[in-house]
């Protein structure tokens, strides 16, 4: 089954880390094929309120390659709260360049597929800039 790339980077902090514990999108760029999204997350099992502003995030960049059938539904600016975001293991289902499913399940703002995923940097905890 494949991995996203470097796992552990966040593994090693937060054995348990989901891709639900992924509350806001901070910024998006797109090149050749390739995403890099810029996300916010706190473990979801460690707060009584979730997400609570008034504690700490990690900042994390994460990249996708060779996306597909991507869809977006964003409104507004600034920060975009996403409730359900998920990552679906798919490299078992035979598909060519498709590994990953990538979606937001609970308000569809978000969806596509990608052959391979990379976390490219995490940031200490923080509070989100501007609270």
């Amino acid at each position: 089954m494949k991995q996203i790339n470097k796992i552990e980077s966040i593994r090693d902090f937060y054995s348990d880390w989901e891709p639900s514990d992924i509350a806001f999108i901070k910024e998006m760029n797109w090149s050749k094929n390739n995403l890099k999204i810029v996300l916010y997350f706190q473990i979801r099992n460690e707060m009584t309120k979730w997400p609570d502003l008034t504690k700490d995030f990690v900042e994390a960049t994460f990249e996708f390659k060779n996306v597909n059938n991507m869809k977006l539904n964003f409104i507004g600016n600034g920060l975009h709260f996403v409730s359900g975001f998920d990552i679906i293991n798919a490299s078992d289902h035979g598909l060519e360049n498709i590994n990953f499913y990538i979606e937001d399940y609970e308000n569809g703002s978000i969806g596509f597929s990608c052959e391979d995923i990379e976390i490219i940097s995490l940031q200490q905890p923080a509070l989100l800039p501007n609270n």
